[in-house]
């Protein structure tokens, strides 16, 4: 599997793609944190004006979460198996921030 979230610059324009076709672009803890990044490089830079978010393949932009990846690892019934899996733990607004749920954007 490449990566799950990819971000290209086109001029002024970031263009994020969810990129797990095969799951209809539900949304595991890696790809959560991976926009979380993605957001942040948004905000980062002054030359970014307009983000849009597509999601890869015919089937579906975004079937949500992967609850089977999520529920298990929220509720601590299975143990964090990579990076993302903790980053995910470690930060209680990695959520909000993947999710674009809450905003800490500096006027420019």
């Amino acid at each position: 599997m490449g990566e799950v979230v990819t971000v290209e610059r086109r001029g002024n324009i970031a263009l994020i793609t969810l990129n797990r076709p095969e799951a209809r672009n539900a949304i595991p803890p890696e790809m959560l944190v991976r926009l979380a990044d993605a957001w942040t490089v948004v905000r980062d830079n002054p030359e970014i004006r307009v983000a849009m978010v597509t999601g890869a393949g015919d089937k579906a932009f975004c079937s949500g979460a992967d609850l089977g990846r999520f529920i298990p690892l929220m509720s601590r019934a299975r143990p964090p198996e990579d990076e993302w899996d903790r980053r995910l733990l470690a930060d209680k607004e990695m959520l909000g921030r993947g999710l674009l749920r809450t905003s800490t954007w500096s006027s420019r």
